[in-house]
């Protein structure tokens, strides 16, 4: 009986842990952003001008998301240098802060002007359903409960 019913509950774990781990594996973020080009393609029905302008914002935010990810590892060093100091370096943590706001501040440029660049290629119909699915999704994040 103990046999059985042991096995029952590792059979039940094994089960639980696969099924989470599918279904937080997302992809990487090429692979998310090319899903996601596919998913607004499809909603907004676009054409292949449109399509391409969406590819190059997915791009811009991709590549943005490079340069964060490679200024990540000396900011995990100097904040784990001035963490194991007496005494928090002010100004050092102001340097952090004002290198990732510069390095948003460089690449905002180009993700303004690739989103400008679909927004303006798509047709009224289209500019519509987009602002009632923006609106849509700011409406909901002001409600949604906290633990979720």
């Amino acid at each position: 009986m103990k046999l059985t019913k042991r096995t029952i509950i590792y059979i039940t774990g094994i089960a639980l842990l696969t099924t989470s781990i599918v279904a937080c594996n997302r992809g990487t973020p090429e692979e998310r952003g090319e899903r996601m080009v596919q998913k607004i393609t499809e909603e907004l029905a676009l054409t292949e001008t449109q399509k391409s302008n969406l590819s190059e914002v997915k791009d811009a935010f991709l590549e943005m998301r490079k340069t964060m990810q490679s200024n990540r590892e000396q900011t995990k060093t100097d904040i784990q240098h001035m963490l194991q100091q007496p005494i928090l370096d002010r100004d050092m943590a102001n340097s952090i802060v004002n290198q990732h706001i510069e390095t948003i501040h460089s690449g905002s440029p180009v993700i303004i002007n690739a989103i400008a660049d679909f927004y303006d290629s798509l047709d009224d119909t289209q500019r519509t359903e987009i602002r009632e699915f923006v609106d849509n999704k700011m409406d909901h994040s002001h409600r949604r409960p906290f633990w979720l």
